[in-house]
């Protein structure tokens, strides 16, 4: 098995490459510390101070308590505020799994996490069942006989967890509904998101409910009921940036299905790419995915234009170059169409050279085949 090394679990990650999906964005990030130093655990959050040098004591998906250094008193922040919870220490297989997750080892992380899956900590147990799920998902984006096996492994979670209102609850849930609507069983995926959308998970999760009915409306090409659903959540003032970003993109998606290339160029740009924030790998997920949106509509609208494929390719290597910092699908994509670009302009060693770029970088993606 590939050895790796990294301590950060996050919250989000994006599942589902071709669809934009629910606060799925960058599952893991490398932390390395220095050997023979000690650090305490890490609670990074959204618009504010992190928690560092700090003990988590406990993590659910209302709060999460941690503890300061020589105090003994529990103290808290509400779970809607965290992006990730860094461990300081946690055993080897749970620790490669997450790496293998970061590497895009779906296999290696499935391997290593069915092993941390038998820990007797419920935190680290909690954690593992919960990632090789999300794995699982991820591996059968590749192969699709891997997604059954997600299915179970995020309910063997849920069963296991959701009464004691684990920290990763809702986003299982709404990775559950993710691989029902890769399956086409839109019924299922609805029943998933059900207690979310019904506000059992508070006001938060309502509205990831509601991105994540728009990615199963617009996975049946119902691009109106989809644009109406992701524009509601664009719109609440009570939506984070990150459910933001997702909703204008998934909003821009299906301004590609209806062909309306033009507005969905004016929705990426001015939504997603001209927004001014602070730089962060979620952040350069849904910058990456816009690139790639913008390159579609100038390709659909070049019509044989050389000048204008021309500047598709240029997009879609910027969505790819974007996309090398860890969102290995949506760096395949980027380069499978600047090769169909090429196709177009008749340049057959570009063609080829992206082809071996291709199977260099993403050997197992959809987009290889």
């Amino acid at each position: 098995m590939k050895q790796y090394g990294t301590k950060t679990q996050s919250a989000n990650q994006d599942p589902n490459p071709g669809l934009v999906s629910v606060t799925l964005a960058m599952l893991c990030l490398s932390i390395v510390f220095p050997a023979g130093v000690l650090h305490g655990d890490e609670i990074v959050v959204s618009g504010g101070r992190n928690y560092e040098d700090v003990t988590i004591t406990s993590a659910t998906w209302e709060q999460v308590q941690y503890r300061l250094p020589g105090v003994s008193t529990s103290q808290r922040v509400a779970a809607d505020q965290v992006e990730k919870l860094i461990f300081d220490q946690e055993p080897a297989s749970l620790s490669r799994g997450r790496g293998a997750i970061e590497q895009g080892d779906w296999e290696g992380a499935a391997s290593a996490l069915r092993l941390a899956a038998s820990l007797g900590d419920p935190r680290q147990k909690a954690d593992a069942m919960y990632l090789l799920g999300l794995a699982l998902l991820r591996w059968g984006d590749q192969d699709p006989q891997h997604r059954p096996e997600a299915i179970t492994a995020l309910g063997a979670y849920l069963g296991q967890f959701e009464a004691q209102k684990d920290f990763y609850v809702p986003h299982a849930r709404v990775a559950l509904a993710t691989v029902h609507r890769h399956l086409e069983a839109f019924s299922d995926a609805e029943q998933a998101l059900a207690p979310l959308a019904a506000g059992d998970f508070g006001r938060h999760w309502i509205i990831g409910a509601r991105l994540a009915q728009g990615t199963i409306l617009q996975a049946q090409q119902n691009w109106i009921g989809a644009r109406e659903m992701f524009s509601s959540v664009a719109n609440d003032s009570q939506a984070n940036s990150g459910m933001t970003r997702s909703a204008w993109l998934g909003y821009a998606d299906c301004q590609l299905g209806q062909k309306q290339w033009s507005s969905a160029i004016d929705t990426v740009r001015q939504r997603v790419l001209e927004v001014r924030t602070s730089p962060s790998v979620r952040l350069d997920a849904a910058k990456a995915r816009g690139w790639l949106i913008w390159g579609q509509a100038t390709q659909q609208q070049a019509s044989g234009d050389r000048t204008q494929l021309q500047w598709a390719m240029i997009r879609y290597l910027r969505a790819a170059v974007i996309a090398n910092k860890g969102d290995s699908e949506t760096l395949a994509e980027a380069i499978y169409r600047a090769k169909t670009v090429a196709v177009e302009l008749g340049d057959e060693a570009r063609v080829e050279e992206l082809a071996r770029r291709l199977q260099k970088l993403v050997p197992n993606s959809v987009w290889n085949k």
